[in-house]
Parts: C-alpha cells; structure tokens; sequence
C-alpha cells in the first residue's frame, strides 16, 4: 500500500512537472514586423506583439491587401517556451500555434511554424523586432 502511495505521488508530481510552462525572459517584452504576401497574398501585415510576464500576450495588427482594404485586430492570448518551441495560444480560436525560435544577437527573434492553426506548417516565417522602451 505505502509503496502505491508512493508511486501514485510520483506520477503526480511528473505530470505537473510536464505541464509547467516556462517563459523565455529573451523573449519578453513588445516588438513590431511585418509580412507581405506570405500567409495570404497580395496581403501586408503589420504587427505589435508584446509577451508579457507569466505568459499573457496582446497582439495588435493591420491586414492591408492589393486593393487598399484595411483590417485591424488586437487579440488576447498566452505564451509560453519548452524545449526550445515557442507557443502561442489564441483566446479568440483557442488554437495554439507553435514555432522554432531564435533569439538573435540584436535581441529580435526570430520564428519558423511548425504548426499553425492545428495543422502542421512550416513554410512560415518572420522576424519580430525589439521595441526599445526609452
């Protein structure tokens, strides 16, 4: 009895160490991109993403296609690092989209998908730039 206790307490314990979510302090903070005509064409988009402390995010951006149209969205979600795979979850789809990422020696990171919107992906790409607060 004493040693199922024990081995009970032991998965425990594994499966709560296997969900902590950990959170790149590199990556922190609010930084600015853009894209054209990657995941859309004929479409540029402009980005403020800011990673705060324990894990929440604010995205802000602008969906300009070809014929002058203009969309704006600001998202709320979380984030979170493991292993060195960045994820980020959406409030508004509750989907995760998950990223290799590097941090580069000027502070920007930068990301490659692995998957986006639940479906494996990696033909996505981009470079976030670190806004310096004065």
């Amino acid at each position: 009895m004493k040693k199922l206790f024990v081995l009970s307490l032991l998965a425990i314990a594994t499966g709560l160490a296997a969900q902590k979510k950990e959170y790149d302090p590199k990556v922190m903070g609010c930084y600015k991109g853009s894209e054209v005509n990657q995941q859309m064409e004929g479409v540029s988009k402009y980005w403020v993403s800011c990673r705060l402390e324990k894990g929440k995010s604010i995205l802000m951006f602008v969906a300009i296609n070809q014929d002058g149209n203009v969309v704006q969205e600001t998202e709320n979600g979380s984030w979170w690092t493991k292993d060195g795979k960045y994820y980020e979850l959406h409030n508004t789809d509750k989907v995760t989209d998950i990223y290799n990422y590097e941090v580069l020696p000027n502070g920007d990171v930068k990301f490659q998908s692995i998957e986006m919107m639940g479906k494996k992906d990696n033909t996505y790409s981009f470079i976030d730039t670190k806004i310096n607060e004065d």
